[in-house]
């Protein structure tokens, strides 16, 4: 054993490889016991593949099969690795070497394990590199050594500062996500952050002294946290030419967002004619929470979130919307019911069933088509087919707001159907006048309150500094002083 009970290494290399490839079944009966004076081993990674080293070099191919064998002592030859000096400044030094097809080396990493460094030439991961490093050359490398221990973690401790190292980037990442909120582009939400720092912090128990899942898990982390840093230039920008370049970037996406789904310039005016007229301005709502779920900000995971919260507002709306449509296609087919009836009345109601069919129809299908696309691949399909529609935003908003759109209409022929019953019910004597006179003022009333409470509940979620009431009130005040000081005038 080499570190502990928890890896197990077996030696495999004897003379009997060398002169020929060694099968399946050959491979199988190699054991400690056969090749005990063989410095090569094989180390098993958590998940369960393999890869040997002999102490100096690291190789991901079977060395007990003799081409490999010789390309790995050929390229060790070549690059004088076997006049390293294994007491002095090379020990910590691991040298990863890659075989291909041919037995030939295609490319060597070395690895530094005292400073946590790694790079493809030795002179760059030497001891005495370190000091002529900038923050970017610096994350860049030990993005390669914590890959290259992610992939290896058996054969060598956890390093010391990889605990420290993760806690305090870990700490940040949670102090961003309270100080941006949605805003914040690091690399896991807040909850993430919390799991994340508890897990870290149980890895300092004994038990995990000589774990490779330790050193696997915690390579893995920091090697996405050096590679979050290498995508926001970590080091290399002044505090403004941060802001300003992060501004940019997110000044850019909503250009790009909002060209890349804009109709002809010629059609927008005929569009917004018909959302504002037609659909009642519905249809602009939806656009919002369209782009709302589909904006990235620098999280893959806020993204999902997003359109799970999305999906599941589509779906409780359209069940509201759905429950109210069938309640008042009863009440317009119990209006067709009436005999008797003016053809005013007749054709009011038949649009008003019409409207709620409509409604109900395509708010069925949208709860069945939505309610159970929640996977990711599905809300990358979605924004595609969004944003390359002939109409942009503006037609999928339209197309999502019919439901709603239909029920209004329902609405409003039906109280044109009721409205036209109660004035064409009438007998022509003066009572009967009388009562359609009172039942069309207090519609009037009813209106009035209806269009005023519509208009404030509508208005109340933006701000305005100045109010149409105040500025009739100015309108009314310019045409009255200036008469009042005109006659003033006179006077004098």
């Amino acid at each position: 054993m080499t570190r502990s009970n928890t890896f197990d290494t077996i030696a495999i290399r004897d003379e009997f490889q060398l002169n020929h490839r060694a099968s399946d079944s050959e491979k199988e009966g190699l054991s400690s016991d056969s090749f005990k004076h063989n410095d090569w081993k094989v180390f098993v990674h958590p998940q369960g593949s393999v890869y040997f080293s002999n102490g100096q070099i690291v190789v991901d191919q079977d060395v007990r099969d003799s081409e490999v064998l010789d390309g790995i002592q050929s390229g060790a030859s070549y690059m004088g690795l076997d006049s390293w000096d294994s007491e002095g400044s090379e020990r910590e030094i691991e040298v990863q070497l890659n075989i291909n097809s041919k037995g030939e080396c295609n490319f060597a990493l070395f690895v530094n394990h005292s400073h946590c460094i790694a790079a493809y030439a030795y002179d760059k991961a030497r001891n005495e590199a370190i000091g002529d490093m900038d923050p970017e050359t610096l994350n860049r490398r030990r993005r390669l050594y914590w890959n290259f221990m992610w992939t290896h973690p058996a054969h060598r401790r956890c390093p010391a500062r990889a605990v420290p190292d993760a806690c305090d980037s870990l700490a940040w990442f949670y102090a961003d996500n309270l100080i941006s909120g949605a805003g914040s582009i690091v690399p896991f939400s807040k909850e993430e952050c919390e799991e994340l720092l508890k897990r870290v912090k149980e890895f300092e128990l004994p038990c995990y002294e000589n774990s490779s899942a330790k050193t696997s898990f915690l390579s893995w982390l920091l090697r996405e946290i050096c590679s979050f840093r290498n995508a926001e230039m970590y080091g290399q920008l002044t505090r403004k030419e941060f802001s300003d370049r992060r501004q940019d970037k997110l000044t850019q996406h909503k250009a790009h967002s909002n060209s890349s789904n804009r109709p002809a310039n010629f059609m927008i005016p005929v569009l917004h004619l018909i959302i504002n007229c037609v659909f009642f301005g519905i249809p602009y709502s939806y656009m919002r929470l369209v782009k709302q779920s589909f904006e990235y900000r620098g999280r893959l995971a806020g993204m999902q979130a997003s359109w799970e919260t999305y999906i599941e507002r589509l779906v409780r709306e359209y069940s509201h919307f759905l429950l109210i449509s069938t309640v008042l296609l009863s009440a317009t087919v119990g209006f067709l019911a009436v005999p008797d009836v003016s053809r005013i009345v007749e054709i009011a109601a038949l649009v008003s069933a019409f409207s709620s069919l409509g409604s109900i129809i395509v708010g069925v299908f949208a709860i069945w088509r939505h309610q159970a696309k929640f996977r990711t691949t599905d809300s990358f399909t979605y924004m595609r087919n969004v944003q390359h529609n002939l109409l942009g935003f503006y037609g999928h908003a339209m197309l999502l707001s019919l439901p709603p759109v239909l029920l209004v209409w329902a609405i409003i022929t039906f109280t044109i159907s009721t409205l036209a019953y109660a004035v064409d019910s009438s007998g022509g004597n003066q009572a009967d006048w009388v009562a359609i006179v009172i039942i069309l003022v207090i519609f009037i009333c009813i209106l009035g309150v209806v269009i005023a409470a519509l208009y404030t509940l509508t208005m109340i979620w933006t701000y305005h500094n100045d109010y149409w009431w105040t500025r009739l009130g100015r309108v009314v005040k310019k045409g009255v002083y200036p008469r009042q000081s005109k006659q003033m005038g006179l006077v004098v």
